[in-house]
């Protein structure tokens, strides 16, 4: 039960708002971050854009 209040608590701030593809992306960050790969994620995005 703690993913449903830890969502939750994100998505509804006062005056947020989100779009399903903004609220899908942002879980997805929130994911890498909590699995303990930050670092290799943004090297690889960083990869990708260059």
């Amino acid at each position: 039960s703690a993913h449903r209040y830890v969502v939750q608590q994100r998505l509804k701030r006062p005056g947020a708002w989100w779009t399903p593809d903004n609220a899908e992306a942002m879980l997805a960050l929130r994911l890498v971050r909590a699995n303990g790969q930050w670092s290799a994620y943004w090297r690889s995005d960083l990869k990708q854009v260059a």
